[in-house]
């Protein structure tokens, strides 16, 4: 073999050996300059400091602001000359508030997620706005903040519904509840609205005055919803379908039974 032959095979081997070889890169990155990975987790971690610092702050703001309220003051509903404890009314009524706005009001505290949730999907499958607010909310909403409407009324909302919910009893609330609301008329107690529309006493067995009926108890229930748009003297198709879905929640949770249910509806005509 001649010299150059020996030559340029050697080579050929040489450069085989060399592409089989591993190539390690022993440059990595700058002295001083730190991995772009590092800086973006680093970035996300300032970012989600200070978001639980502003979220912090904030519940601090509104728990301070929603100190101003004393849940003691509720009391003073009692001083209403028509005020008539749920514990004096005939189960049907007491039913027919919490079937319509809160059929979990027992099973709670200040605030129903499940309820929130079924709202959401109610509005967003309907396409009609659904309230999520608890008759505890309610309570606190009536008598401190009016028809204020914000997302900070809402979280001093449920932050004073809350410590109402440790000073008092399931029954005190709901009677807060039904002798503060507006059923119209300047009717804001459902005694005096009893007495307005029907003539009757939200007292049970009262020797006075007849005691509301089922039907009366669910159309007062149902009207306070839009208390200056149903007219309980002239029902409009649609106050009357809401007083029927009433019944039948009543019925549904056991606060009326199927006779009352059927008498109900007869009277109500449908």
């Amino acid at each position: 073999m001649k010299r150059s032959e020996r030559l340029s095979r050697s080579q050929r081997e040489t450069t085989r050996g060399t592409q089989n070889t591993p190539h390690y890169n022993t440059y990595y990155q700058p002295v001083g300059t730190p991995p772009r990975k590092r800086k973006s987790k680093g970035l996300f971690l300032k970012l989600l400091i200070g978001l639980i610092i502003v979220i912090a702050l904030f519940f601090g703001v509104m728990y301070a602001l929603s100190s101003r309220a004393n849940v003691e003051d509720l009391k003073t509903i009692e001083n209403k000359s028509t005020f008539v404890p749920i514990n004096d009314m005939p189960n049907y009524t007491k039913g027919a508030f919490i079937a319509m706005e809160d059929e979990r009001f027992y099973d709670h505290g200040a605030f129903d997620v499940k309820g929130i949730f079924r709202a959401l999907f109610t509005t967003l499958s309907d396409q009609s706005v659904q309230g999520g607010s608890t008759i505890s909310q309610q309570v606190v909403k009536n008598y401190y903040y009016g028809n204020e409407q914000s997302f900070t009324r809402k979280v001093k909302e449920i932050l004073v519904a809350s410590r109402m919910e440790r000073e008092y009893s399931k029954e005190e609330i709901l009677s807060f509840y039904v002798n503060n609301i507006y059923f119209g008329d300047n009717q804001y107690t459902i005694e005096s609205a009893a007495n307005h529309y029907f003539g009757t006493t939200t007292v049970a067995n009262s020797q006075n005055m007849p005691t509301i009926s089922v039907l009366q108890s669910a159309i007062l229930a149902s009207k306070i919803n839009a208390p200056s748009v149903y007219d309980v003297n002239n029902m409009s198709q649609n106050y009357i379908n809401r007083v029927k879905i009433n019944l039948e929640k009543m019925k549904q949770q056991g606060y009326i039974n199927d006779e009352q249910y059927k008498t109900a509806l007869a009277q109500l005509g449908v």
